[in-house]
Formats: C-alpha cells, structure tokens, sequence
C-alpha cells in the first residue's frame, strides 16, 4: 500500500497520510504491517539511501479490538470525570447561591437591629 509520510533527521515517521500532499514523501508499507504502522508510525523509519520503511521488528502485539478496548475505557473513564465535574460545580453553585442569600439575610438582620438601636436612642433622649 503507498502512502505519504514526513520523517525526522534520523527517519523516524512523524506523520504519515493517504493523500498526496507537498513535504510528503511517497513510500511502500506492506500489507502485513498496515496495523502495526497505523499504531506506532513513529517507531517506523524511512532509510532515505534504500528509499524504504523498515520496521523496527520489536512492536507490542496490539489488536484493533484491544485498542477499542483500551480506547472505551479511556472514554468511560472520562465521561465519569466529565460527570463528576459537572456534579461539583453546580454544586458549588448552590453553595454559592447559598451564601449570597445568608450573607443579604446578615445584612438586613444588621440593619434592623442598627435601626432599632437608633429608635431606642431617640426613645431614651426624649
């Protein structure tokens, strides 16, 4: 299968696409190694004197169904912290909501009672 890859100074792949594209370079990558290349481009390099893709040889063996695994538990995982955020933060605003409507109570609890102590000055100078 070709496809189109950008390497470093070292060959390493940094980014490989379907479509020809300028700064890319067109290369060969087997059929058999189609998988593993699409889960770890970057351990492949391309040796610019053969013009070729080598494969390191040593990658993790790594199914898709694996890595739909792995990748659903991720996404559970975050839709929980997601949850959890949103659960707190409204939280926090009731909390919030809370205070401001205690603190309004303080202030006119204040107020009565300054105007009380200022009825009862005037009472007590008459």
């Amino acid at each position: 299968m070709f496809i189109y890859i950008t390497y470093d100074t070292d060959g390493f792949i940094t980014a490989y696409q379907n479509t020809e594209t300028d700064g890319y370079t067109k290369v060969f990558v087997l059929d058999s190694w189609i998988t593993q290349f699409a889960q770890h481009s970057d351990k492949f390099r391309y040796d610019t004197d053969k013009k070729v893709v080598l494969n390191p040889g040593n990658l993790p063996d790594l199914s898709l169904d694996e890595l739909n695994t792995k990748y659903s538990g991720v996404l559970e995982a975050s839709q929980q912290a997601v949850q959890s955020a949103t659960a707190l933060a409204q939280q926090q605003t009731v909390s919030a909501t809370s205070i401001d409507q205690l603190q309004t109570g303080i202030n006119q609890l204040q107020k009565s009672i300054t105007e009380l102590a200022l009825s009862q000055s005037a009472k007590g100078t008459k």
